[in-house]
């Protein structure tokens, strides 16, 4: 086994950091437990005291709380989502960050630790593949266990420590998963003046920037939504590849992140449009979440340029929709004035309106408002407006502002892009283009609907290859940018959950370490998948555990809601039990209805002998006629033709029912010996003949055979007169 390799992660706050530009450009406990570590000092941050009135679902009263209790809410929502049975714990402190008028960093976050060839606590998996580098909530997941038990110092991986005063410098001493520092500054004089953090936990931002929706997107890339090489160089941290970017495919290449070199890697990482997600996850999901229709300039002609361009679009004025609006691009002139130093920045009334009417307007992006160009191509009577950027790079960034009286559609174009269509014009040659939804395609996905990443040219540090492509429709939370209609929901109209299952968030909702996929007992945990009854659901949860599926339960299961089993091993659904031993018919050893010890025949599976009475107890089995049937239900036990019941000599034949003296036990049974012993000799002169029948010692009873007058009585010894 290898042991796991550790390292700090140098760039996490770099890949997540999350830049908020105005108009101009655009302990919580479910299946995870995350938990918000408050680093800031008194006073400030989250212990900032300032009265506020609770909004939106947050009841705080501080500003300090307020945002305390966002946070919270925030990492409430990952930890339902995600199934880890290692708490998580985000350190984070609200800070003065980078901001001015127009522009702010609004936050950061990402994983402070990285680990590869982590092997697992069975039975969680461990790494999925070898020499790869995971986020340490991810890493921690499929270890089962917390990778790093001892707090170190963040800035020094040898050096343990118990304190942050332990640590030079203000490094924290640590073992967390995540590193997160939002902006303080937002709303006070000279950042984002006027644009303030929403703290309400239920959306309603209006203007403002909803604090939770931004906290969800850097939280998740704290999570696992980011690379670990660099996009500059291509470079890999000790050479060695990580969970993302095993998943990013070039296109061009067809290859992946971790086959590239580091050259390939940095050309990939500026190599717009052709850099796609690979994981099965995320393919599944994107025709069910990204909408049909691409925004594109298509140019029809002429043939030199024909072609699909990449566009930004609009949050003013009619969307670009199918079959859209066709047309000549022309270029838009105006005065050259303090409004505008070019005539072709359309910022004041069009001079050429009639060759831009019932046209394409093409217009240079500088000095004036988006709003003001593609108005003032409007009332020239143009049909829609292309907006050459003034910078290189791509793709080309979406049109900001608001203007509710403009109805046609305008997008930006890169500068190169627009450059390509100049030059024709200016041959001259007529450039006819259609301004459309391209439904061949998704919105932020390619031809074979796998998801787009964020590859502009030049590279964007913290932004570049971490997030999804701007062209995404609907917007998606991972963006490079935050857009005002996300909701709170990771999953279901975002891609961003399935990315995280890609990864290796595999769903486990008893946290016992099986995937639910794979779990017999998916609510209840049973790590060792436990399953008595061969029914695919696990004796832990298993509401009726039926080794032999009659529908009966096997005993002693405290959880069985069916009626227990008396043949557990065998099917018996008729629960027959002959003997009513509590051991069913159809595996009992020895059906023995009257519970003597001796089997009811006709009990092929019966290994005790077969009962000559089995509806009587005998345990002796006697059976004195040997006629098979025991003696104690025997109706004839001599087998004589008269019933015991009447048989005056039950158990010797004597079919005749002889008695001569009369004392109801058959002759061929008594016992009485000697005189008098037959006729003869009670009446011979040996003995005193009489009318009664009396009783002689040990002699049974004698008879008087003479009729008439009256025999004298002879009475037994002790019971009257002496014999003669």
């Amino acid at each position: 086994m290898r042991r796991p390799s550790l390292l700090i992660s140098t760039t996490p706050i770099l890949l997540a950091a999350l830049v908020f530009a105005v108009a101009p450009a655009t302990p919580a406990y479910a299946n995870a437990t995350i938990t918000i570590v408050n680093k800031n000092a008194p006073g400030v941050g989250f212990n900032d005291p300032t009265p506020v009135a609770p909004v939106g679902g947050n009841a705080g009263t501080t500003l300090g709380q307020q945002r305390l209790i966002a946070f919270q809410a925030a990492a409430n929502i990952w930890g339902a989502t995600l199934d880890s049975n290692v708490p998580i714990q985000i350190i984070a402190t609200f800070e003065p960050l980078s901001c001015n008028a127009t522009s702010a960093t609004l936050g950061s976050a990402g994983t402070i630790f990285i680990y590869s060839d982590f092997s697992g606590v069975a039975p969680f998996p461990g790494a999925e593949f070898p020499a790869t580098w995971y986020h340490q909530a991810l890493a921690n997941k499929r270890e089962g266990a917390q990778l790093n038990p001892t707090p170190i110092c963040i800035n020094n991986i040898g050096n343990a420590c118990t304190t942050d005063a332990d640590c030079a410098g203000g490094v924290f001493c640590t073992n967390a998963d995540l590193r997160a520092r939002f902006n303080s500054n937002i709303g006070n004089a000279g950042c984002l003046t006027g644009i303030f953090w929403y703290l309400g936990l239920d959306n309603n931002h209006g203007n403002n920037i909803d604090l939770v929706t931004v906290l969800l997107h850097e939280f998740g890339h704290g999570l696992g939504f980011a690379q670990f090489a660099s996009v500059a160089n291509g470079s890999q941290i000790n050479n060695q590849t990580d969970i993302y970017g095993r998943h990013l495919l070039d296109t061009t290449l067809n290859r992946t992140w971790d086959t590239m070199t580091n050259a390939e890697r940095a050309a990939s990482a500026i190599n717009t449009g052709h850099v796609v997600w690979n994981g099965a996850q995320v393919i599944s999901e994107v025709p069910g979440i990204l909408a049909q229709g691409n925004p594109n300039l298509r140019v029809n002609s002429p043939a030199a340029i024909v072609g699909n361009y990449l566009v930004g679009t609009a949050s003013f004025g009619n969307p670009v929709s199918f079959p859209g609006v066709t047309g000549n691009v022309v270029r838009a002139l105006d005065a050259a004035n303090a409004s505008g130093p070019t005539t072709t920045d359309g910022c004041t009334t069009i001079t050429n309106a009639a060759a831009v009417a019932n046209n394409i307007a093409l217009i240079d992006r500088g000095t004036c408002g988006f709003v003001v160009k593609a108005k003032n191509a409007q009332d020239a009577g143009a049909t829609a407006v292309l907006i050459a950027n003034n910078a290189a790079g791509s793709p080309p960034p979406g049109l900001g502002g608001t203007d509710p009286t403009i109805t046609i559609p305008s997008v930006m174009i890169t500068q190169a892009d627009a450059n390509t269509i100049k030059a024709q014009l200016a041959i001259p040659a007529t450039v006819n283009a259609s301004l459309l939804l391209d439904l061949t395609l998704r919105a932020g996905a390619d031809a074979t609907d796998r998801a787009l990443l964020y590859t502009p040219n030049p590279v964007q540090g913290g932004s570049t290859i971490s997030h999804w492509d701007v062209s995404a429709f609907p917007n998606q939370l991972m963006e490079p940018a935050i857009n005002g209609d996300l909701t709170h929901n990771v999953s279901g109209v975002d891609l961003t959950l399935a990315e995280m299952r890609d990864v290796g968030w595999f769903p486990d909702g008893d946290v016992d370490g099986v995937a639910n996929a794979a779990d017999n007992c998916s609510s209840t945990s049973n790590p060792g998948q436990e399953d008595a009854d061969h029914d695919n659901a696990g004796d832990a949860c298993d509401t009726c555990t039926d080794t032999d599926g009659d529908g009966f339960g096997d005993p002693g299961f405290p959880a069985n809601t069916c009626a227990a089993d008396n043949c557990p091993s065998t099917s018996n659904a008729d629960q027959s039990d002959v003997d009513h031993d509590g051991i069913g018919d159809a595996c009992d050893t020895c059906t023995d209805t009257d519970g003597d010890g001796f089997g009811d025949p006709g009990y092929a599976a019966n290994t005790c002998a077969a009962d000559n009475c089995p509806g009587t107890s005998n345990s002796d089995q006697a059976d004195n006629d040997h006629d098979g049937i025991g003696d104690a239900c025997d109706p004839d036990d001599d087998n004589d033709g008269v019933a015991d019941g009447v048989d005056n000599c039950p158990f010797v034949a004597n079919a005749n029912q002889a008695d001569f003296d009369l004392d109801h036990i058959g002759d061929a049974c008594d016992a009485h010996t000697g005189p008098p012993s037959n006729k003869n000799q009670c009446m011979g002169t040996n003995w005193q003949r009489f009318d009664t029948p009396g009783h002689f010692p040990n002699q049974g009873q004698c008879v008087c055979f003479v009729t008439g007058s009256g025999c004298p009585s002879i009475n037994k010894p002790g019971g009257g007169p002496a014999l003669p």
